[in-house]
């Protein structure tokens, strides 16, 4: 049966729809993931981009977790007749799609947060769209997608009841994602020694040292953000809100993108590049805007 689906596929592409493949598919790549959480997180609501934030960083580490575990080869790797496309998104293992998982979490989190029907109908669309472009694309199983859909919505309303629940409780807030990044931690380490002293870099697991890094990186600059900092992003006007938003975005492209051409390439090294990124959202970056005047800090009689 999957394997039709596929055969379909190959049979139906033509070089427009495979650009028009790839186009939906890069909706569910990071760049967009941290464009819209770092505009939510500076210039909208703190409580709103940590929500998109965890629900979409925690969604993508299981993800990662559940791809090691199944250890699925993808169907170019598996059928003759599949040519991938687009294969330098598919880095990891098949099952499930992550593509497909971390977009349902995201944009299912953000129609929560908007709350508002001509925003939800064409989000639900584009959730089904990216899970379509990557079996069109070869790179998944239509199972990937599947599951991918599930374990996204699952975890879409987890988190979200999660932050709602306790948001406004800081201490026991900071103690639920402390224990959950604690565990991502133990994972990590015990992969690293796992690798190093006996799989010898037989297993993909760089995904999940990117996803570990920028989530310690995220959730504990959160936390030092709303103990030492407390920013407001209300605050300023359009173009104080476009100027931080710019300038924010491009320094977080530069710590992803440049310094992977000073740091040698390795998974230890990007753990330590994207925890930087994280960082520099949650925290660097409203400490520095408020030195600046980009930000300004919070009514500390609210």
């Amino acid at each position: 049966m999957q394997e039709n689906i596929l055969l379909f596929f190959k049979n139906a592409a033509t070089p427009f729809l495979d650009q028009i493949a790839e186009l939906i598919t890069m909706l569910g790549e990071q760049y967009v993931f941290i464009l819209i959480i770092s505009y939510f997180y500076w210039n909208i609501s703190k409580r709103k981009g940590f929500k998109l934030a965890v629900a979409f960083l925690y969604s993508s580490l299981l993800n990662a977790l559940l791809k090691l575990a199944f250890h699925a080869p993808r169907p170019f790797e598996k059928l003759d007749f599949i040519k991938g496309k687009r294969v330098e998104t598919a880095t990891g293992y098949s099952f499930p799609s992550g593509h497909t998982q971390g977009s349902t979490t995201f944009f299912i989190t953000l129609s929560r947060i908007i709350k508002k029907k001509r925003f939800t109908v064409p989000a639900l669309l584009v959730i089904l769209a990216i899970g379509v472009s990557r079996v069109y694309l070869g790179v998944h199983w239509p199972v990937d997608v599947i599951g991918g859909w599930v374990f996204g919505i699952i975890l879409a309303y987890l988190f979200c009841a999660i932050v709602d629940r306790y948001y406004d409780e800081p201490e026991k807030l900071k103690l639920i994602f402390f224990r959950i990044q604690g565990v991502v931690l133990c994972f990590s380490a015990a992969l690293l020694l796992l690798d190093l002293f006996h799989l010898h870099g037989s297993m993909k697991i760089e995904d999940f040292f990117k996803l570990s890094g920028i989530s310690s990186g995220a959730v504990y600059g959160f936390f030092f953000e709303m103990r030492y900092i407390r920013f407001s992003p209300e605050n300023g006007g359009r173009a104080v809100r476009f100027i931080r938003f710019i300038l924010g975005l491009a320094v977080s492209v530069a710590l992803m993108s440049g310094t992977k051409l000073i740091l040698p390439e390795h998974y230890i090294t990007d753990f330590f590049r994207y925890a930087l990124v994280g960082l520099w959202i949650t925290y660097l970056w409203p400490a520095a805007g408020l030195k600046l005047k980009l930000f300004r800090a919070e009514d500390p009689s609210l």
